[in-house]
């Protein structure tokens, strides 16, 4: 017999052939089928031959048609009903109607440990997704798969001998994909062996660590965690954070503004929930739902407001829910939510809380003051601890990299004490969500110094040229001794006692992870949080607010103009006012914001806000 192959879902307990299929489906019932195994539902895709876009494009002569066809079969096993697909018709169904684990669950049940071919893997606290293949089988730690930070998406492989009946190969996700020598009237019994197979969880002995981290894709369950979600925002909780999704250089000033409520949004020279409650004012949040969040965005720009980035605000929260009568807390993170198990988030925890310590760098009171703007500088904070020490050299910006290498700075600052030279790793945790650079960069700068001889001599040479006056013989003997220290230094407004709590679980995971891979190199790492007093910025517009009248034009119009005592001469006149502004009587004065052309004429918006006066 022929292998086949075969797409299979599983539904949920409650869904069938008669609620699991979206209503606008295009799927035709009521096919003549001799073979359909006994209680089976038969749905075909057939959909009308079409030609596709590249013979046009290409203009190619002759009656080139493309169709795409599907069929989808709903059976019915014990108290569950199945879901098997050929073709691109999965679609159909539901999101709310299957098990998003029952593919990769089953797998992970039926494969042998040591015969896996191909994973795919989701690093979430880096943004990194990868697809790891190789020639011959093998287990997953050769797949390069790191189960106390990383998420398995996907997993192929050979079988056991005791499933070596149901069949040879399967690669596991949401669902089954499986190559299959079985006659329709088996497909019963296979399915009934499946759902065996998802509900075991032998597993656990085979992969024991493999589900740490899992994403949650249930949408009954995202309703609820988004509910939840709701309800912190709306109160405003402690607990939820705004920060950037993404890895951002923060070598330039980064200021943020945010989108989709009438007006302008001032510009922030921090990102942080504060602000974006700032910006919406007064808003009553109780008429806000998941919907009405997920349409304002947070806008990456520069000091005059144009954007270079933006995010949806949903993407950029950060928040952890525990429900009582569940044993896993949930996180989201990039507008993701995952699950994770308390025992292994208790291990987090006492891992990194033993290795933080009390800092000995200043507490941070160091902003750039432009235009009486305040804007956090880790730069300043640098060049002033190491301007004000006799043991710090401020590093920032320099290169330790062998030729050909991408640059890679040693760390911020450097120091010495007793026999022991140590790496200080600055970064504000109030800026980005994503610490996983700054842990790398410490990795990466003591695998240099201890593997490549030339960047140790590219580290003396650099302490050599800023040295200042310091004890360049106590720099050059601790380098030379080979005793590092690392150290994060994390600058936050929160306690130093709360210790791990300070930090978004991903950041906590990498962190743990970028410890451990410099105790492998015999190098102690500590992570100790600086205290940030620095005041609290606030945000301005890039356009001014200016003071107009309405006054008769020449026209018999009502005209808009620029009132006395102004940036501007009075008398200009403003276009582009709402008719809320132009339809007031003669002598009405209002407050709103312009913005001047190249040529010094002035403009506003209707979608501005504007203030009677």
């Amino acid at each position: 017999m022929k292998t086949r192959s075969f797409s299979i879902f599983l539904l949920k307990a409650g869904y069938n052939a008669q609620n699991s299929l979206k209503l606008n489906h295009q799927l035709i019932g009521g096919f003549q089928a001799l073979n359909l195994p006994q209680g089976a539902t038969l749905f075909i895709s057939d959909r009308v031959r079409t030609t596709p876009w590249w013979v046009d494009y290409f203009s190619i002569g002759g009656n080139l048609k493309q169709e795409n066809k599907g069929a989808l079969i709903f059976l019915p096993v014990r108290d569950r009903c199945f879901a098997l697909t050929f073709g691109h018709i999965y679609h159909n169904l539901l999101d709310v109607s299957y098990e998003y684990d029952f593919g990769l669950k089953v797998t992970l049940n039926s494969l042998e440990p040591n015969e896996l071919k191909s994973a795919d893997i989701v690093d979430p606290g880096a943004s990194r997704r990868k697809r790891m293949q190789v020639p011959v089988m093998s287990d997953l730690t050769y797949l390069d798969f790191d189960s106390n930070s990383e998420i398995l998406k996907s997993l192929t492989g050979k079988v056991k001998p005791q499933y070596i009946d149901l069949f040879k190969n399967a690669t596991g996700s949401t669902s089954l994909k499986v190559g299959l020598k079985v006659e329709p009237e088996q497909l019963t019994g296979l399915c009934d062996q499946l759902l065996d197979l998802y509900s075991s969880d032998e597993y656990l002995e085979s992969f024991p660590n493999i589900q740490k981290i899992t994403p949650e894709k249930d949408p009954i369950k995202i309703k609820r965690l988004d509910d939840s979600l709701l309800d912190a925002f709306i109160n405003k909780n402690n607990e939820l954070a705004l920060s950037i999704p993404d890895i951002v250089d923060y070598s330039d000033n980064i200021y943020c503004s945010f989108k989709g409520r009438k007006g302008i949004s001032p510009i922030y020279t921090d990102i942080s929930l504060e602000e974006f409650y700032d910006y919406l004012g007064e808003v009553d949040l109780n008429t806000f739902n998941i919907d009405k969040i997920k349409d304002f965005s947070l806008n990456l720009c520069n000091e005059e407001g144009v954007i270079t980035k933006a995010y949806n605000i949903y993407r950029s929260f950060i928040y952890d829910i525990h429900f009582d009568n569940e044993e896993v807390v949930y996180h989201l993170c990039e507008g993701e939510w995952y699950k994770v198990d308390q025992e292994y988030l208790q291990s987090l925890k006492d891992y990194i809380d033993a290795r933080c310590e009390d800092s000995q760098l200043p507490s941070y009171d160091h902003d750039n003051i432009k235009d009486d703007i305040r804007n956090y500088s880790e730069e300043n904070y640098n060049e002033d601890v190491a301007n004000n020490s006799a043991f710090h050299i401020c590093l920032d910006q320099k290169d330790i990299s062998p030729d050909g290498y991408s640059q890679i700075e040693p760390c911020d600052l450097i120091s010495y004490q007793d026999n022991y030279c140590i790496f200080h790793h600055i970064k504000i945790s109030s800026r980005s969500s994503q610490l996983s650079h700054l842990f790398n960069q410490g990795v990466n700068s003591i695998e240099l110094l201890i593997l490549e001889k030339s960047s140790k001599e590219k580290l003396k040479s650099l302490i050599e040229e800023n040295i200042q006056g310091k004890d360049l013989d106590s720099f050059n003997r601790v380098i030379d001794s080979g005793n590092y220290k690392v150290e994060f230094g994390i600058i936050t407004k929160k306690p130093a006692e709360l210790k791990s709590e300070n930090l978004p679980l991903f950041s906590k995971i990498s962190l743990m992870r970028s410890l451990r891979t410099l105790s492998l190199y015999r190098t102690e790492g500590v992570v100790s949080f600086i205290k940030d007093i620095s005041p609290s910025k606030e945000g301005y517009s890039k356009h001014p607010r200016i003071t107009v009248i309405v006054s008769a034009g020449a026209n018999g119009k009502n005209e808009v103009i620029v009132d006395h005592s102004q940036l501007f001469p009075q008398g200009t006149k403003v276009a582009r006012c709402s008719q809320e502004i132009t339809n007031s009587p003669i002598g009405s004065r209002f407050m709103i914001h312009v913005k001047a052309s190249e040529h010094g004429k002035l403009s506003t918006s209707h979608a501005w806000e504007s203030e009677r006066l």
